[in-house]
């Protein structure tokens, strides 16, 4: 992610806008489908970053797009965005902003990734790897990559506990790669 304190700042304050006016939920939500959709039109993405494109434009496209979808704040939002040329970070700004939700409502995201997708007391017996690090409520997101082979890994926030085949063959491998061999035996 680049400027990393320019998108905190302004995930915070749309954050700090959304809690005033009693529209957190809301303000994600819409980030949400903004973000979404921004991610799936690159001819929307090529026509706001377009610098040759009058402002009153691009709020035109954006609100003929998102006016009755989202919240007028959130409007206003995107608009102040487009107004100082900020478009190109309201994807990371969606990815901070849940971050910071999350932490105002206390809630605990903990992502496991596995080779195949797994119930959940299989998920809840996993967590107790990671239980003594974490306070409030936890979300689990169950990712799957084949790319693992099997086991596990669980991240939350900077921690990952790595149980995975492809990590524990890394391991084996590097072993294997010292030379171990002492001449004269």
């Amino acid at each position: 992610m680049k400027n990393i304190l320019l998108i905190r700042r302004y995930a915070k304050a749309f954050l700090d806008y959304a809690i005033k006016n009693n529209m957190a939920d809301k303000g994600l939500a819409d980030l949400e489908l903004i973000t979404k959709t921004l991610q799936g039109h690159r001819e929307l993405r090529n026509i706001l970053s377009q610098p040759f494109l009058p402002k009153a434009k691009k709020e035109a496209i954006v609100n003929r797009i998102f006016g009755d979808k989202i919240s007028d704040n959130t409007l206003k939002f995107i608009t102040l965005m487009l107004d100082k040329n900020r478009q190109d970070i309201l994807p990371n700004i969606l990815v901070i902003y849940r971050d910071l939700y999350n932490e105002y409502k206390g809630i605990a995201e903990v992502t496991i990734t596995t080779a195949v997708k797994i119930d959940e007391p299989t998920q809840q017996k996993l967590l107790c790897f990671v239980k003594d690090k974490i306070s409030g409520n936890i979300v689990i997101i169950n990712n799957i990559d084949k790319n693992i082979i099997g086991g596990f890994i669980i991240n939350y926030l900077d921690y990952q506990y790595d149980r995975s085949v492809r990590n524990e063959l890394k391991s084996l491998q590097a072993l294997f790669n010292d030379n171990l061999y002492v001449k004269g035996y």
